[in-house]
């Protein structure tokens, strides 16, 4: 009898309250998304060949949307591309002049080509491979990540690099291969093993 009635009390009790959460970080939320990218190399260890920053932004103040900074062979050189190709207008222009512009003047002072209207499809599994294919008038750009190593988290609180206020968390699984491919042609520069990575639920804060 004491068994059941034990029985029929802890059924009736309410649950015990769930446990305070802990407080959002304190500042200001510009965008969260996705940000891989690709390091190309005229040697291990040399300097940058090709640089592509993609973009797959799920918030931001001006809404969600893509863009693809894609810089490739040295300035003025025969060949050369440094391109941004977009979807949404305004997030190009918030992530160009508001976001990345506001510390790396390289953004506004070296501007790119912009290619509005483009296309933007993903493949594979981000397990083994994954895939990024960028597509606008005049543009097809196809990016790959190999060899995906373990994932690893990554905090970089606001304030903590002298180069770059925004304080960055991610999910960043290093690539062991990467590659470039612009109008069917491989982008110039060697990919070395850990310096490309994919960037996921990569937030940005100051």
């Amino acid at each position: 009898m004491l068994h059941l009635l034990a029985l029929v009390l802890s059924t009736t009790q309410p649950a015990a309250p769930p446990p305070n959460p802990t407080p959002p970080r304190a500042g200001r939320v510009y965008l969260s998304g996705e940000n891989p990218v690709v390091f190309l190399f005229d040697r291990p260890g040399g300097e940058t060949e090709t640089f592509v920053s993609f973009w797959r932004i799920h918030w931001s103040p001006v809404g969600p949307g893509h863009v693809c900074y894609v810089t490739s062979g040295r300035e003025k050189s025969p060949g050369a591309v440094r391109v941004a190709l977009y979807d949404n207008p305004e997030l190009f222009a918030y992530l160009t002049n508001d976001v990345l512009g506001s510390y790396n003047r390289a953004y506004v002072e070296r501007p790119f080509t912009a290619v509005g209207g483009a296309t933007f499809a993903t493949g594979g599994d981000a397990r083994a491979e994954r895939r990024e294919s960028c597509r606008a008038p005049g543009y097809a750009i196809e990016l790959a990540w190999r060899a995906l190593r373990p994932a690893a988290l990554v905090d970089i609180l606001p304030g903590s690099r002298p180069t770059n206020p925004f304080g960055i968390t991610y999910l960043r699984i290093p690539a062991g291969e990467a590659s470039v491919t612009i109008d069917g042609r491989a982008a110039p520069g060697v990919s070395v093993p850990d310096e490309s990575f994919l960037a996921f639920g990569e937030t940005w804060i100051k």
